[in-house]
C-alpha cells in the first residue's frame, strides 16, 4: 500500500493557531458560543462588533473540526437560494455569501492563501448545458454572473475543450480552510472575545433566567447561548441539535504538487472547477500548487488511498492528458451534516438556548451568510425572524443507518446514471 498521510496538507503552510487555553475558573458573559468552528466564531464576531460581551469554547484546537478538514472552496451556490420560505433578508445574505467571506478577509488581513477568481460550473453534454444555463440566469438575478460562456471561452478557463459551455460565479474562490478558522481566532480575540479550547460543555443548567454551561475545569454563565457544534456534537449537546440531520463522512484527497507544464496547462485561470456530472467532480488547487478534490466516502473512493488514488488520476487524466503520471499524497476524512430539506436551521431549544444547525455543506460562504442571522436572532429573537427562519427541522429517522445507506448508494447510483447518458 502507498504511504500517505491521513491529514489534511493546510497545516503545512497556516499560520500558527492564536495563543487560547482551557477554560479554569468562573466567567460571566452576556452570550456564549459553543463550538470554535466558522459559524461560532463568525457568530462570535458579529455579537463582539455589535457591542456584546461574548466567550467562544471549543472542546478541542481551533480548525480541528469541520472548519479545518474541509475542501476550501467557497462555491456561494446554494439550492434554498430563492426559497419562498427564505426571509428577504436571508436571501440577500445568501447571495452575497461570496462576497462576504472575502471582503473580510481583506478587510482584517486574514491570513489565509485567499484567491478569489470565481467558480466554474461547466456542461458536458446537452442535459448540463440546459441544467448551467439556467444556473447562470438564476444568479446573473442577482448580479453574479455576467453571461453564459461558450465552448471556446470555457476551453480558455479550464485548458481543456471537453466542455460544451458554462457559468462562472464571480464571487467564487478558495482559502486555506484551517488558516481560515485560525484568523477567525485571531480576530475574534482582537475584539475582546474570549476564545477557550480544549474546554468541552459537559452539563448545563438554567437558573435565576441565566444559563450555566460547565466543562471540566470551569463554568460560564450568560443570558444567552448558542450551540454551534452541528455535526461534531457531542452526548453533552442536547439531542434536539442532532436529529434534525443525518451525519454523512466527506473524504479528500490532495496531489503531489504540479509541475510546471501541469499548473499551465490545468485549469489556468486559477478559478474552482465543477463539472455537472451526476457523480460530479471538483477541484481547486492550493497555493502549492496541489490539486485537492474528494467527495462522499464511497465503498471504494475515501476509504482505500490507493483505489481512490487511481481512480482521481484516471478521471482527470481524461479530461487533462498532462496529468497521467499524477500522484496523490493525501488523503483525509471529514463529517457532514445533511438535512433532509439540505437548509441549515436557527432552533430555539429553550428560553435563550438556541441552536446553528444542518449545514449541508458549502460550510464556508454558508457560515458568513447564517452568522449574520444567528447573531441578530441571539441578540433578538423577534427581529432575528427576518434574517433567517427559526423552525424545528424535520426530524431524521434512522440517522445512522440512512447516512450509510446514502454513502453505500449514491455514488455507484450516479456512475451508473452517467455511463447511460454517455
Amino acid at each position: 500500500m502507498t504511504l500517505f498521510s491521513p491529514e489534511p496538507p493546510y497545516g503545512l503552510t497556516a499560520v500558527a493557531a492564536p495563543a487560547t487555553g482551557r477554560l479554569t475558573d468562573a466567567r460571566e458573559v452576556d452570550i456564549l458560543l459553543v463550538g470554535a468552528g466558522y459559524g461560532g466564531l463568525l457568530t462570535a464576531i458579529e455579537l463582539a462588533e455589535a457591542g456584546a460581551r461574548v466567550a467562544v469554547i471549543e472542546a478541542r484546537d481551533i480548525g480541528a473540526g469541520g472548519s479545518g478538514r474541509n475542501h476550501g472552496q467557497c462555491i456561494p451556490v446554494f439550492r434554498y437560494l430563492g426559497s419562498a420560505t427564505l426571509p428577504e433578508k436571508g436571501t440577500g445574505l445568501l447571495a452575497e455569501a461570496g462576497a462576504m467571506v472575502f471582503d473580510r478577509i481583506a478587510r482584517h488581513g486574514l491570513r489565509c492563501e485567499a484567491v478569489q477568481k470565481g467558480t466554474l460550473s461547466a456542461a458536458f453534454n446537452d442535459r448540463t448545458l440546459a441544467t448551467t444555463r439556467a444556473a447562470q440566469a438564476k444568479y446573473a438575478r442577482y448580479g453574479k454572473s455576467d453571461r453564459y460562456l461558450d465552448a471556446g471561452e470555457i476551453a480558455e478557463l479550464t485548458g481543456t475543450r471537453a466542455f460544451l459551455g458554462g457559468w462562472v460565479h464571480r464571487d467564487g474562490g478558495h482559502v486555506n480552510p484551517l488558516g481560515y478558522a485560525r484568523e477567525l481566532a485571531r480576530l475574534a480575540l482582537s475584539l475582546g472575545i474570549e476564545v477557550f479550547t480544549d474546554s468541552p460543555m459537559t452539563a448545563f443548567t438554567r437558573r435565576n433566567g441565566r444559563w450555566s454551561i460547565r466543562t471540566p475545569e470551569g463554568e460560564i454563565r450568560a443570558r444567552t447561548v448558542g450551540l454551534t457544534t452541528d455535526a461534531y456534537s457531542t452526548a453533552a449537546i442536547p439531542g434536539a441539535v442532532t436529529r434534525g440531520f443525518f451525519p454523512l463522512t466527506s473524504y479528500a484527497v490532495a496531489s503531489r504538487p504540479l509541475t510546471t507544464e501541469e499548473r499551465a496547462n490545468v485549469m489556468p485561470s486559477g478559478m474552482n472547477f465543477g463539472d455537472t456530472h451526476h457523480d460530479p467532480m471538483f477541484f481547486r488547487i492550493d497555493a502549492a500548487g496541489r490539486i485537492i478534490t474528494g467527495g462522499l466516502q464511497e465503498p471504494g473512493r475515501g476509504r482505500r488511498f490507493d483505489y481512490t488514488a487511481a481512480f482521481m488520476t484516471r478521471r482527470l487524466s481524461r479530461i487533462w492528458p498532462v496529468l497521467a503520471g499524477l500522484n496523490w499524497e493525501f488523503m483525509w476524512t471529514g463529517t457532514v451534516s445533511m438535512a433532509l430539506d439540505q437548509t441549515p436551521s436557527i432552533q430555539r431549544l429553550d428560553d435563550g438556548l438556541w441552536a446553528l444547525s444542518g449545514w449541508s455543506g458549502r460550510g464556508v460562504p454558508t457560515s458568513a451568510a447564517l452568522s449574520v442571522a444567528f447573531a441578530r436572532t441571539l441578540e433578538d429573537p423577534a427581529a432575528g425572524r427576518d434574517w433567517w427562519p427559526q423552525r424545528q427541522p424535520p426530524r431524521v429517522i434512522a440517522r445512522a443507518l440512512l447516512g450509510q445507506m446514502v454513502q453505500l448508494c449514491r455514488g455507484p447510483f450516479n456512475q451508473l446514471r452517467d455511463r447511460m447518458e454517455g
